[in-house]
This record gives C-alpha cells, structure tokens and sequence, in this order.
C-alpha cells in the first residue's frame, strides 16, 4: 500500500496529470498496487450535496481548499479557504478519473473514499429529526459536526457518496473510513460503539457485498472492529506499531506501515538499518504473522530523502533482511551513474549520518524556519530539537560527492544541493546558539559575529536553492495558480499552499503554525530570514538593558510557544499575515547547482570542522 492523506495536501495538492501519471508508473515500478486514491472526492461531495437540493454556492462553500481537502476528508475541519469556482470540480473528476483507469490499467486495486459521519450543519434543515452532534475544536479550527452512525440518515447520506463516486469513478471495493478521527463519539459505551461498527459494516455491505472497510489505526476502537466480521475490515497500521498494542488487531487482517515524515519538512533523516532489517520479517508467528497482510509506506509527504524511499520501496517487498553495504554500493551507482569509489563513500557517510540508526523516528526541526524564540524549542509538532548524528560526517559526504568527475546527472545535482542544505542548516544551530550566549553574556562581538553569519548563510542557501526549481516557493505557487480555473481560485490556491507551509491553522490562534516548513529558495529570503533579522534587530535594541529577555510563553501548546502568546509574538504575527498577502518571491535562476554547493563546502569547512 502507498499514500495516506496528507501527501494529497503537503506534496501532490496542486498536481497536474502529467505529474500524477509519473507518479502511478513510479508506484508500478516499485511494487505498489494498493494506493490511496481521493483525487476527484470534491466531486462526489459537491454533486451529491447538489443532489440534496444545496445550492452550487452552498456546496462549494462546504468544501476546503485543495491544500487543506486531505484534512477535510480526515474530519478535522471543513470550508477551510472553501472554493468557488464548479469548473474546478469538473476538471477534479476529470483528473480523478485518469488517476483510477491509469491504476487499474497497472493491475492496481485504488482505496476509494468511504464516509464517516461529517456532514454540514445544513443538513439538520433538511431532516428535521436528525442526530448530529458538534465535534469539539481540532487544533483550534471551528467546529465541525458528526451525524450518529445509528442514525438513518447516516446510510441515506452515505450510500448517495458511494454510488456519486461509483457514477464518477467506478467502484472497486476497498472503502477508507475512519469513525471519530481524532475526536470521541457523544456515546461512549461499548454498546453504543459496537452498534457503530455494525452499521457502518452492513451500509458498506449493502452497497459493495465485496466491501472492505480501510481503517487507519490512529483511533482505533476496539468496540468498532470487533463488530465487523472477520474479512470485512483492513486495519492500516500506519507506523507499524498498534498491531502489538492492540492484540493485533483481534484477528483482523492488517497492513504493517511506516510513517517516516511529517508535514513533508525537506531534512535528511531516517534510519536505514531500521528499513533493511525488515519489520515485516520481525514478526513473530502466531504474533501478527498470520492476519498481516501487506505492508505500505504511508508518509506525509513525498519531496525529500531519495536515499530513504529508494530502500523503503525495495523492502515493501522483501521477505527477509537486506545487507546494506552492497545494496548502498548498488545506490550510489544507479543514482549516480558512475562507479567511483568516492560516491560509495558519500553513501557511507549519509549512512553513518543522517542515516543511521540514531535517527530512527521524529526528524530533527530546522532552527532556520523556527519561529524565533530565545531558547530553542520545536520548530513544528512532531519533531525534535537535538541533532542526532555528526554534522562533520555529513559534511564528509558533500565533500565525497563533490570528487566525483563522471557523475553530471539530475540525481547527483539535487543530492549536491540538498546535502548542502542540510549541512549548513546544522550549523545554523550552532549559531543561533552562539548568537544567544553572546546576548545573555552580553558579549556584544560574539552576538554580532554570530547574528550576522546566521543571516548570511540563510542569503546564501537562498542562492543556492534558486538553481533547483522543485526546491523554490515560486515554481510551487505558479502549480498553485496554474491548477486554478478563475483568477479568484487563483488567488485562493496560492493562500492555499502560502497559509499550509506556514501559519498552517486559524491565523489568530494557529497551534500546527510551521508545521509543514520548508528550507525552499525563495521561502528562506522572504520568510524565515526576515523573522530572524527582525529578532536580532529587537535584541540588539535591548543590549544596553540590564537583566535577560525571555520569549517564552506563559502558557505551551506541543512543547512550543502560543502563536500569539505575547506582545512579541504577536508582532510576528502581523507579519506572517502580511506575507501572506504581499509575498512576490523571485524566479529560480539558472546558476551551476554544484559549483555554488562547492563554493559554500570550501568556505564553511573549517569552522564546522572546528564545532
């Protein structure tokens, strides 16, 4: 299996269907035949609430943007940057249609989109008897509402979504559906929640008798899955480890996952060994063995970590344990295009680096797209702040690869480029923790010094990500524009993809703000870099003061400080918002990717050498 919801917002949102035609003969190649497939779903719901008598404004307002619409799907919000534009939801089921016939051409069997229970509030107007509840708040977004399962409407409602999408797509049996995602039923009695299962079961059944329910094991209740018959639900285990805490599933058949990256953030990590000593294999008999039946890649984006996915794919079908020396030996040919032993070292040291075994879970946040903060905290949710490898190791694999004489691929210019990122980006943190003891020392020399090569090096990695176009936020906010039918779903769409890799939530009350950054040229000088020089600027102002400043909040939200917790960050605020309105970042450039790359190793080797 491949792809849960939130690559269709962090990566693929605004893709064309030469895009996703790549992508579906990618997922051929490398053993996929169970993708998500939800492209188009904004059809089915638009010309179904048509159906029950709402207006085309009115459906289309219920509708989230295409950046947000993964999350919509999930239940966790709706009308989020709503759309305006009915040919926008022709040419959705246009696309969502060739996603489907391409899939199925390839022997592919696509997970369609079921139905949970959020519905518009609306809707109480047309079934007066109806019983729908407000779901509480999710990460501060207005509520939305949930109709009761046991509720007739439910299945009238439900079943008018699955025959619209059969009537657009055609109807292939595997049905995502995931009842009080991330939130609690009114009704919490194993009862009550027995019955829920019962009948979401028997409307899928009544509709497809080849129906199988597709679970995500997020929120998993047991009461739920016991009530489905055996054959009749696929639990995804999307990190591969509820099946252990949930007696495996009571017997159902499930997927063995891996998860590996949030908000489709663009650092190198992730534990190769983790990937080639095979999961799958671990399990015992008796023990998961007998009910697992397939394994699946479900990250939340998928622009970042060739060397990582290259060996996630491979060991999707695997049957045992993988030696790693060849196969890296074998990578860095096939990436490559040469032979020399120089790029076997430069995959040896990302190995031993940003790839080892220490790096198993959460990435490492980016201290450049932190919101400043005088003591280092979470970038994002979902992350953590320590670096857990040598930046001097991986410093060593730029420099191997820049050895290379016979290697002039694309592979081999975007690792260049991207190594380098990260390296400097490492040693941003070092500075920025240079920066704030020179303020608490009040070493005037070392927070200038310090403050300033911060800010330079975010200039030059700017410069540097300008020559790679998948990596710069212009090429992304033209496929924005260029998705958009009108230019006032233009306007929305780039909000869309603006307000995802930034403020992310409700811009006064935002908790996932930052959640989807990305070190992008383009992103760093008009966004991140301005953050920090206007939070240098401040504490040079405060020099002559007696006694520290601390932006820390009162109050904390995962770990981080409230979006607009203070005076000082509501300052920050203000200018995110204006941003959002006002951003105009420049084209990317044509200069030579690996002579900058090579500029920046030779003119930051020895200080980092010195760290």
């Amino acid at each position: 299996m491949y792809l849960d919801y939130s690559p269709f917002g962090y990566s693929a949102a605004f893709w064309t269907w030469e895009q996703w035609e790549k992508e579906i003969d990618f997922m051929a190649m490398n053993g996929i035949n169970m993708p998500l497939s939800v492209v188009g779903s904004e059809a089915v719901w638009y010309y179904t609430m048509r159906d029950f008598t709402y207006s085309e404004k009115g459906a289309l307002s219920y509708l989230s943007g295409p950046a947000f619409w993964p999350w919509q799907l999930m239940t966790n919000i709706d009308s989020y940057f709503s759309l305006s534009d009915v040919k926008y939801i022709e040419s959705r089921a246009k696309l969502g249609r060739q996603i489907i016939d391409r899939e199925i051409e390839l022997g592919m069997t696509p997970i369609q989109q079921g139905f949970s229970g959020m519905v518009p509030k609306t809707l109480s107007r047309l079934f007066k008897k109806i019983r729908m509840t407000m779901a509480k708040s999710w990460c501060n977004f207005p509520v939305t509402y949930q109709l009761d399962p046991t509720d007739p409407v439910f299945r009238k409602f439900g079943t008018a979504l699955l025959e619209k999408q059969k009537q657009l797509f055609g109807a292939y049996h595997y049905y995502a559906c995931d009842p009080f995602h991330e939130n609690e039923p009114v009704v919490k009695s194993k009862d009550y929640l027995f019955k829920v299962g019962r009948t979401i079961d028997d409307m899928y059944k009544s509709f497809d008798p080849d129906s199988v329910w597709v679970m995500q094991s997020w929120s998993l209740r047991p009461q739920i899955i016991k009530a489905v018959p055996k054959g009749r639900l696929l639990v995804l285990d999307i990190d591969g480890s509820k099946h252990s805490q949930n007696e495996e599933f009571f017997g159902h058949d499930f997927v063995l996952g891996n998860i590996h990256s949030f908000g489709d953030r663009n650092t190198l990590h992730g534990s190769i060994k983790a990937l080639a000593d095979n999961p799958y294999a671990c399990l015992e008999e008796g023990k998961g063995r007998e009910n697992c039946v397939g394994t699946g890649l479900f990250p939340e984006g998928i622009y970042q970590n060739p060397l990582y996915y290259d060996l996630a794919f491979q060991m999707l079908t695997e049957s045992g344990k993988l030696d790693l020396e060849p196969w890296l030996d074998d990578y860095a040919e096939r990436r490559y295009g040469s032979a020399e032993q120089c790029l076997k070292d430069a995959v040896r040291a990302l190995r031993a680096s940003c790839y080892s075994e220490n790096c198993t879970g959460r990435e490492t946040g980016s201290v450049i797209c932190m919101r400043p903060c005088t003591q280092r905290t979470h970038t994002a949710p979902n992350d953590v702040p320590e670096l857990r490898y040598d930046n001097k190791t991986l410093l060593g694999a730029l420099e191997s690869l820049l050895k290379a004489e016979n290697a002039c691929n694309d592979g081999y210019a975007f690792d260049v480029c991207d190594i380098t990122r990260q390296v400097l980006s490492n040693h941003c943190a070092v500075l920025f923790e240079n920066t704030m003891e020179g303020f608490n020392t009040r070493d005037v020399r070392k927070f200038e010094r310090s403050s300033n090569a911060f800010l330079k090096i975010c200039d030059e990695l700017d410069a540097l990500l300008q020559t790679r176009p998948e990596l710069t936020l212009s090429e992304h906010l033209a496929a924005a524009a260029a998705l958009a039918l009108s230019d006032k779903e233009k306007e929305n769409f780039e909000l869309n993809l603006l307000a995802l890799i930034t403020v992310w939530g409700p811009p006064a009350r935002s908790v996932n703000y930052d959640y989807a950054w990305r070190e992008w040229g383009g992103m760093i000088k008009t966004f991140y870099a301005k953050r920090w020089q206007s939070f240098f600027e401040f504490l040079a102002l405060r020099f002559p003061k007696r006694g520290k400043f601390s932006s820390v909040t009162k109050k904390q939200y995962c770990e981080r400080n409230l979006y607009q917790g203070s005076q000082f960050y509501k300052s920050f605020a203000e200018f995110e918002r204006k941003w959002l309105s006002s951003v105009d970042p420049e084209k990317p450039t044509d200069g030579d990717t690996v002579e900058l790359a090579r500029e920046l190793a030779e003119k930051y080797k020895a200080v980092i050498e010195q760290e």
